[in-house]
């Protein structure tokens, strides 16, 4: 049921539905004087939340410090990386792996792993779709990395695991099964990583967190940044307010 709630709340929690509602009743509503000041709040919201310089000022705040690949003096045993780098959805599919937004959290678990900071690479997910069947994307991961040249013996997956509580739970036990013991680095997005270490955390599993896939941006006053309405930005927050959304619901739910 929790599962179930969490996917019907990602409709409510748009802003952009926000702004449509605001539109919709400025258009409909029978209060002339409410109407008005409907219209200039959805014009005044929109402008807010698709102002990249307020977005960066916010996420910068939210995304914990990184850790960079040369502060890991000693390789970790095992990488254990996030799924929700993929989009299984992409035409066509069937000879390659499409990566989505996400994809730097596929390509910086790889890079460490090439260069050395961990010995194996263990991905957790399997399909996260309310509605949808579809490939589980871990095995579906498996099977590039294999074609990139990466040892089978050096690739762990987990592909039960539907949201980032499930992954904390299902990972803890492939390892206690597989792999006692073992020095774990996480991998997730920045924006993710404060949720997903506490998952893990709250799991028993111990983990070193990893942030990539940053939002948050050097800054760059310029009138583009600070006054143009930019539409991507209205994706960024969407996702982001998902995440704090998600905080407070696992942190009720008592997964944090």
């Amino acid at each position: 049921m929790f599962f179930l709630l969490s996917k019907l709340l990602q409709f409510l929690i748009k802003p952009i539905v926000w702004v449509l509602i605001l539109l919709a009743y400025a258009w409909l509503g029978r209060r002339p004087q409410w109407k008005r000041r409907t219209l200039l709040t959805a014009i005044g919201l929109l402008f807010v939340l698709s102002n990249q310089a307020f977005f960066n000022l916010v996420i910068r705040a939210w995304e914990p410090d990184l850790l960079t690949a040369d502060q890991i003096h000693e390789p970790y045993d095992i990488a254990i990386l996030l799924g929700g780098f993929s989009n299984p959805n992409i035409e066509p599919g069937a000879d390659r792996h499409n990566l989505n937004d996400r994809a730097n959290r596929f390509v910086n678990a790889l890079e460490l792993y090439r260069t050395g900071k961990v010995r194996k690479l263990l991905i957790t997910g399997g399909n996260g779709s309310l509605m949808q069947e579809g490939p589980l994307e871990a095995p579906e991961a498996r099977k590039f990395l294999l074609r990139l040249g990466i040892p089978e013996p050096d690739i762990l997956i987990e592909s039960e695991s539907r949201n980032t509580h499930e992954n904390a739970l299902f990972t803890k036990r492939l390892l206690e099964e597989h792999h006692p013991g073992a020095r774990c680095l996480l991998l997730t997005s920045a924006w993710h990583m404060r949720r997903a270490h506490a998952c893990f955390e709250k799991a028993g599993l111990a983990t070193t967190p990893f942030p990539v896939d940053y939002l948050s941006e050097r800054w760059q006053l310029s009138p583009d940044k600070l006054l143009v309405p930019n539409g991507r930005i209205l994706g960024l927050w969407e996702l982001v307010i998902k995440e704090w959304v998600g905080y407070v619901a696992y942190g009720v739910r008592g997964y944090l």
